[in-house]
């Protein structure tokens, strides 16, 4: 699998996910330091992830392996633990 078409069926897997309850938790003064880090931390991984972009003929769009394929996706199943059962299924299943 290349590089693009993993990045773009992990955004078609994720886009989604419902960021508002780290948003408010984010911006809530009552909620504790470390929650609030933790937050803002998912916030910019999804912003990161939703923004990237991988042109077909870009340098970056290497082949990888599939063991390596699989490897992510349970780290990003992990990652985004929390979010709704059929982004995780999806993310296992593809």
């Amino acid at each position: 699998m290349k590089t693009r078409d993993l990045l773009e069926e992990i955004k078609e897997n994720i886009k989604d996910f419902d960021i508002a309850p780290f948003e408010e938790r984010a911006r809530d003064e009552n909620t504790d330091q470390t929650s609030r880090l933790h937050a803002n931390f998912h916030i910019q991984n999804y912003n990161e992830i939703m923004e990237l972009n991988i042109d077909e003929n870009d340098e970056s769009n290497i082949e990888i392996d599939e063991k390596l394929v699989n490897d992510i996706k349970d780290e990003l199943g992990r990652f985004f633990e929390g979010c709704p059962l059929k982004v995780k299924k999806n993310l296992k299943d593809s």
